[in-house]
């Protein structure tokens, strides 16, 4: 079993646990314990084991800014108002283990309020008489410290299944998005390297920029975009002397500088689907304007600065408009 396979198992089986009510929420709080370790989440892990171990406090006895930060992914703050009226948050500082065993024992305590309140009739040895007054007062205690106990514990319950419901979903989509990304990588490199195969060394180059430290090289793997784009059209769609329409009486020449257009051009001429060529039409537009705005600048000895973030934006989209792009070509004599 990998890793994925492990923690969609181990999330599943807690949710479970948690919605058939099957174990103790002390242990529910150990396999959350378990999950997060595997999933490698260290901010989890701190949490649970606050959770069995109590939470860590100054010398005032208030609890650290840390942990009261991660005490609300668990649902246990609340608000109330202090003496002076303003509205504080709070936390219960009970472990689960301790809320659990109050609540036990309170509810044991009232079986025994209520046997006390039965007596045998002196009239008739074989008849219980009923006192109802003898220990109302204590009845009503304990049943306000089951209701509290038990709140608390629903509401810790609602925190920890949130927590694995999270994960639960965040490593099924996961998983789903690198399969979707995997085939489609399959698709397009094998037409890169069928059709671009100069292209196709370009991007492995690109990979390498960004894996730099250095900004010039993130700005160098957007330049390397651009030439991609344009080795694209170069293939697809030549330059050419024709003139088009783009709109509002606006004519350009499909010359060798204008690749985006050129590219445009060829998916508009190449797909059924107005909506399609919409969306990549519009995409590939920005796209290209950004790469080329920063080209220019670069260029003319203006600072363009570009963020590794940016650039690896960049460079996944236009991955995948090379992608889309690519698909719409179809080869002579096919």
């Amino acid at each position: 079993m990998d890793k994925t396979e492990e923690i969609l198992q181990l999330a599943e089986e807690i949710l479970k646990n948690i919605e058939l009510q099957e174990i103790s929420l002390s242990n529910i709080v150990l396999r959350c314990a378990r999950l997060a370790r595997i999933t490698g989440n260290q901010s989890a892990m701190d949490l649970f084991k606050y959770e069995l171990t109590g939470y860590p406090s100054d010398d005032q006895g208030f609890v650290l800014f840390g942990a009261f930060e991660l005490a609300r992914y668990a649902n246990r703050t609340f608000r109330q108002k202090d003496e002076s009226g303003i509205i504080k948050e709070c936390l219960f500082p009970q472990t689960v283990t301790e809320l659990e065993n109050e609540l036990e024992a309170a509810k044991e305590q009232m079986k025994v309020a209520f046997d006390r309140n039965v007596s045998v009739s002196s009239a008739n040895p074989t008849q219980y008489v009923w006192s109802p007054i003898g220990n109302s007062i204590e009845r009503a205690g304990l049943r306000q410290i089951i209701t509290e106990k038990s709140k608390k514990l629903d509401q810790l319950k609602s925190g920890y299944y949130n927590y694995v419901l999270g994960v639960y979903y965040e490593t099924r989509f996961e998983n789903i998005t690198e399969d979707i990304f995997r085939k489609k990588k399959l698709i397009v490199d094998k037409a890169l390297s069928n059709y671009l195969p100069e292209a196709f060394k370009k991007f492995v180059s690109v990979y390498d920029n960004l894996q730099s430290k250095n900004s010039e090289d993130w700005a160098n793997a957007v330049h390397s975009c651009r030439k991609i784009l344009k080795d694209l059209a170069d293939f697809l769609y030549p330059a050419t002397n024709e003139e088009i329409d783009i709109g509002n009486g606006k004519i350009i020449k499909l010359s060798d500088e204008k690749f985006i257009a050129r590219l445009k051009q060829f998916i508009k001429l190449n797909i059924g689907s107005e909506s399609f060529t919409k969306v990549v039409g519009s995409s590939l537009e920005y796209i290209g304007d950004r790469i080329d705005s920063i080209y220019k600048s670069t260029n003319k000895g203006s600072h363009a600065k570009v963020e590794q973030k940016e650039a690896e934006n960049y460079v996944m989209h236009t991955y995948m408009l090379v992608g889309d792009i690519l698909d719409l070509y179809k080869p002579k004599g096919k």
